[in-house]
C-alpha cells in the first residue's frame, strides 16, 4: 500500500504540474494578444491622426478657395465693365480717351528705352570693327537686338 500511496501522490503532483504550466501558457497566449491589441490601437491612431489632417486640409484647401471666388467676385465689381457694342460687327469699345492718355508717359518711356538700346547697340558695333592686333573679337558673333519684335 505505501507504494500506491507514493504512486498516487506522484499522478496528483503531475496533475498540479500540469495545471500550472497550461495556466502559464494561458498566460503568456494572454500578453500576447494585449500586444497585438495594442499594435492594432496604434496602427488605429495612426490612421485617425492621417484622416484629420487630411480633412483638415481638403477644409483649408475650401476656405481659401471660397476666399479666393469671393475676393474675385468683390473686385469684378469694383472695376468698371466693358460694354458690348454691337453696332461695329461685335467688338468690344475702344478705351476712353484719358485710359488712353495714362498711358502716354510709359509709351514715351518705352520708347526712350528702345532708342538707348539701338545707340548702344550701334556702338557696340562699331567697336567690334575695329582692326584690332588680336582679332578674336570679330569671330563672336553679335546678337540682334529685335527684342520690340516680338
Amino acid at each position: 500500500m505505501p507504494y500506491f500511496l507514493v504512486a498516487l501522490l506522484f499522478v496528483i503532483v503531475f496533475l498540479f504540474s500540469l495545471a500550472s504550466v497550461s495556466q502559464s501558457y494561458a498566460t503568456a497566449q494572454q500578453a500576447q494578444a494585449a500586444i497585438e491589441a495594442s499594435r492594432a490601437a496604434q496602427i488605429a491612431s495612426t490612421g485617425n491622426l492621417v484622416t484629420i489632417v487630411t480633412v483638415a486640409l481638403v477644409a483649408i484647401s475650401l476656405l481659401a478657395a471660397v476666399v479666393l471666388i469671393a475676393w474675385l467676385v468683390l473686385r469684378a465689381k469694383s472695376q468698371p465693365k466693358r460694354q458690348w457694342n454691337p453696332s461695329r460687327n461685335g467688338v468690344w469699345d475702344q478705351f476712353q480717351q484719358p485710359d488712353a492718355n495714362a498711358l502716354i508717359p510709359a509709351l514715351m518711356t518705352l520708347l526712350l528705352y528702345e532708342m538707348t538700346q539701338h545707340r548702344q547697340h550701334d556702338t557696340e558695333q562699331t567697336w567690334l570693327n575695329e582692326p584690332t592686333w588680336n582679332d578674336t573679337l570679330n569671330d563672336v558673333p553679335a546678337f540682334p537686338d529685335n527684342t520690340w519684335d516680338m
